[in-house]
């Protein structure tokens, strides 16, 4: 059982992406994050392959996916599509994996729960534990949203924001990476919430509702895949809630995706029961289990 880096085994097979994105089709809902990296062919994709080096290469080259028992993202943060679990039970998968990941300090384990869930229990039986697990429903869409049941009043203002409008949504990122985000006990400072807040202006679609000039509610995607996208940063204020903005930021963001023809996939923690009815109110269904567990 190998570890085959992607981007080193497309140096010598230029089909080796395409048979990744043909492998995790299938799956792509429960795995935007992953699909973004494949998309930019990042350097620390794996191929989780029931074979030898040899044996993949002679796979690739016949296009078959059939020895691939999994695809996984990993620097500092795991992230994983592994269809079946069961397949890396065994004696010969924990050897390698322990190897392997020696050369990588986890941070982060973030996917499908019961494949999260496996990884945790591979790294208790290298004595590292996990300090936080956090359990999230996964909900998808995949047909056209409910439009919100009330109209903006003409105070309020959608605007799709740019790396220009940084700094007036610092509140608002910083408000909602220590509301859902965060780990116990973990600090968000100024510049850690500016430096993500950049990278999804530069790389994201965000919208924010201004009312009155000044931004009050926020929502984004943090991840775009192939023929998904993911939802996430949805942020209102407290003193503006129940308006329907949050509502109004997501159907922006969802008919934008309609358009190109691509369907949205979110996490929200499972006691999180204000946001699993808006969700569902708009047309997302539960589709699965989320976990993210902190290291």
């Amino acid at each position: 059982m190998e570890f085959i880096n992607a981007v080193q085994a497309a140096s010598k097979n230029a089909e080796i992406f395409p048979l990744i994105e043909k492998f995790i089709f299938p799956y792509e809902h429960t795995c935007v994050q992953l699909a973004s990296h494949i998309r930019h062919k990042s350097p620390d994709i794996y191929i989780i392959f029931n074979g030898t080096n040899s044996d993949f290469l002679e796979s690739a080259n016949s296009n078959s996916t059939e020895n691939f028992l999994g695809i996984i993202f990993f620097d500092k943060t795991l992230l994983h599509c592994i269809p079946d679990t069961q397949l890396l039970a065994c004696e010969a998968f924990k050897t390698s994996f322990a190897e392997f990941s020696k050369k990588h300090q986890v941070k982060c384990i973030n996917g499908q729960k019961n494949t999260t869930d496996f990884f945790i229990e591979c790294f208790n039986e290298q004595g590292i534990h996990p300090f936080q697990i956090i359990n999230y429903k996964l909900m998808t869409l995949q047909k056209e949203p409910l439009a919100p049941p009330e109209t903006l009043s003409c105070d309020d203002e959608i605007k799709r924001c740019t790396i220009d409008d940084e700094e007036i949504l610092l509140d608002l990122q910083k408000k909602y990476l220590i509301k859902e985000v965060a780990p116990n006990g973990k600090e968000i400072t100024n510049l850690q919430c500016a430096a993500t807040l950049t990278q999804i202006l530069k790389n994201q679609l965000c919208y924010a509702l201004f009312t009155d000039g000044e931004p009050v509610a926020k929502a984004n995607t943090n991840a775009i895949g192939f023929n998904w996208g993911q939802l996430g940063g949805i942020y209102t204020h407290p003193l503006y809630r129940k308006n329907y903005y949050a509502w109004h930021l997501i159907y922006k963001i969802c008919t934008r995706f309609f358009t190109s023809q691509k369907k949205l996939s979110l996490f929200v923690k499972e006691n999180n029961n204000p946001a699993i009815s808006l969700y569902k109110k708009i047309g997302f269904c539960e589709n699965g289990r989320h976990t993210i567990a902190y290291f």
